[in-house]
């Protein structure tokens, strides 16, 4: 009598390692090994598209890695994706973007009378920003004291009563906004 045995195949099980990846806001990349038996196929696909990409690995059988990309987070708040390899999850989280502020234009001129200005500030959503005036007897802010996000900063300088020309600053978002306001003009009078 002639017996003949059959083994089985080992059940498909996987394992991610790491299970998850943290990545700068600035973007970057990383991955992960696949371990499966011999024969057990798998694939990696991203279930965050905008901005988390496999770059390898997108498919393989037993064990392997799997690549992956994650765009620049300009968002002032952390995010987190996944992405699914044979069945498992690996989670990416990424760090928030730091504030950074600009403002245009950096500086005015006023003329004698008094008038009016008024800069943007450029950043990202969820940055909170003031507008202070630092002489604050002729340079006044009029709206745009404080905000969130992008925004525009207003200001009105009283005439210059003074037959020289003065000098004044805002502090927009942590810059420097100068002003210069020109000197009244002299005027004469003569008595007969």
């Amino acid at each position: 009598q002639t017996f003949s045995v059959t083994q089985a195949a080992a059940p498909c099980t996987y394992a991610l390692n790491p299970a998850s990846q943290s990545v700068a806001a600035a973007g970057g990349t990383g991955s992960t090994a696949v371990t499966a038996p011999t024969g057990c196929a798998w694939t990696g696909v991203s279930n965050n598209t905008s901005w988390l990409t496999v770059t390898s690995g997108a498919s393989g059988s037993g064990g392997g890695t799997v690549a992956f990309s994650a765009a620049a987070n300009a968002s002032t708040t952390q995010r987190s994706g996944t992405l699914t390899i044979g069945g498992q999850t690996l989670t990416v989280t990424q760090a928030a973007a730091g504030c950074t502020y600009s403002i245009n234009p950096t500086s005015q001129s006023i003329v004698a009378a008094g008038g009016t200005g008024s800069s943007t500030v450029t950043t990202l959503a969820g940055c909170a920003w003031t507008g202070v005036s630092n002489n604050t007897s002729w340079l006044t802010v009029t709206s745009g004291a404080s905000g969130n996000g992008p925004g525009t900063v207003a200001f009105s300088a009283a005439a210059n009563p003074n037959g020289t020309q003065r000098s004044g600053s805002l502090t927009i978002a942590g810059q420097t906004f100068s002003v210069t306001q020109a000197a009244a003009p002299c005027t004469y009078a003569l008595n007969p």
